[in-house]
């Protein structure tokens, strides 16, 4: 016979094992979202060679991707929010993601290969409004902690992108490495409907009440215009946006510098890139649970701090050696600043509109982010590719004075 002590012990036990669960399929399906892209960035170049493009239109390559976000990112939240199902949701947005990648590594034509890449823009951003919410849920009083493993799993997919990418570029083509990319995509899709599908209807009854009165159609548009009201979370959505702008002219224009200015090759290139990302794998959780012991503003306002230094030695820098330490500093600070300035956003708003506020940071995202490749391929082509560097430092010291008129909301 089985003692209530005992029950109550293997209770705690499966709902840690089911808590473990969750974070991980949500943090791998999140690196997988962002392979896709990293994978492409790395591969620009060589796209930019084989079809005879400018800097500034394989800037618009990006940039398309990024403007289609910032139209899709507040209705996908308000999907989230109303429909539920968020399972669904982060699966469809897998799929939505890789299998236009596999069109692209068919295509010759570059009108398509924009195309596609508005499509990816539409869609792929379901992601975010969905796990983060769902994390917010779960994880209560580790939310920074939470949103941290989160962040450092985009970090794991950024950095695995470029470097097995480059790695396979000494043995098959540009093209049947997007090709091959997307199935793993698809098939992770599938898994994350299974993994989460159990967990998320044993939790369905918590949110009962909670989530009728979301699905009121009316309730929810004045919910939504107050919350788009709100001061303090602009502030930190463009403070979001300023840092996402910033990551993204990294993304975009490093791998050039490295390959057309350095003479790198593309394996080189892609371990540099992967340097950066291996740094943001330590820090997002770090940063994380720091906000949740010490409170958001201050890990936020010295990440900012020390990115824009990072930048600015950067951009001086000639040693080869010390570069390689300056590219880890950069990479840590950058990437540190993504699960406070989450936690603190949705912390912010209204409990029933987490999957929205996470649409309205997103959206500021992909605005700023849409402005890096084309605005830097511009300048590249006009001045030169390092005048491009110069350009993201100025933006980030923005950030630095928008996140004093924020209020600490947060304290442990």
């Amino acid at each position: 016979m089985i003692s209530t002590s005992s029950r109550g012990t293997q209770r705690i036990n499966s709902s840690k094992s089911s808590d473990i669960r969750l974070l991980l399929a949500t943090s791998l399906g999140h690196s997988f979202t962002h392979w896709f892209p990293s994978t492409f960035y790395l591969l620009l170049p060589l796209i930019k060679e084989e079809l005879g493009l400018t800097y500034t239109e394989m800037g618009l390559l990006i940039t398309t991707r990024y403007a289609l976000g910032t139209i899709a990112n507040i209705p996908s939240g308000m999907i989230v929010d109303i429909l539920g199902k968020r399972n669904i949701i982060m699966a469809v947005a897998l799929a939505w993601v890789g299998i236009p990648y596999l069109v692209i590594g068919l295509s010759e034509n570059f009108t398509l290969i924009l195309l596609l890449m508005a499509i990816i823009g539409a869609g792929g951003n379901l992601w975010h409004p969905a796990a983060l919410s769902t994390l917010k849920d779960y994880y209560p009083k580790r939310r920074g902690w939470a949103i941290g493993w989160h962040s450092s799993a985009a970090n794991i997919g950024d950095a695995l992108g470029p470097l097995v990418s480059g790695i396979l570029l000494a043995w098959i083509s540009w093209r049947l490495i997007l090709i091959g990319s997307a199935l793993p995509g698809v098939i992770l899709a599938i898994l994350i409907l299974w993994l989460l599908e159990e967990y998320i209807k044993s939790h369905t009854h918590q949110r009962e009440n909670r989530d009728e009165k979301s699905r009121k159609t009316l309730y929810y548009g004045k919910g939504l215009i107050n919350l788009l009201k709100n001061r303090n979370i602009f502030f930190l959505s463009l403070t979001s946006g300023i840092r996402s702008l910033t990551q993204n002219g990294l993304s975009t224009f490093l791998p050039s510098f490295f390959i057309n200015l350095m003479l790198f090759s593309p394996w080189v290139a892609g371990i540099y890139m992967t340097l950066i990302q291996i740094a943001g794998i330590i820090a997002a959780p770090i940063s994380g649970q720091l906000s949740d012991k010490h409170g958001r503003k201050q890990v936020v306002a010295s990440g900012l701090l020390l990115t824009s230094f990072a930048i600015s030695l950067l951009i001086i820098v000639n040693h080869q050696a010390l570069f390689v330490v300056v590219l880890g500093v950069l990479g840590f600070f950058l990437y540190s600043l993504r699960p406070a300035i989450f936690a603190w956003t949705m912390e912010t708003a209204p409990e029933e509109f987490s999957g929205s506020v996470v649409g309205v940071m997103f959206t500021f995202q992909s605005a700023f982010s849409s402005i890096a490749p084309i605005v830097g391929g511009w300048v590249a082509d006009t001045w030169g590719l390092i005048y491009t560097f110069y350009f993201l430092a100025i933006t980030v010291f923005l950030a630095n004075i928008i996140v004093l008129f924020v209020p600490e909301t947060f304290k442990k």
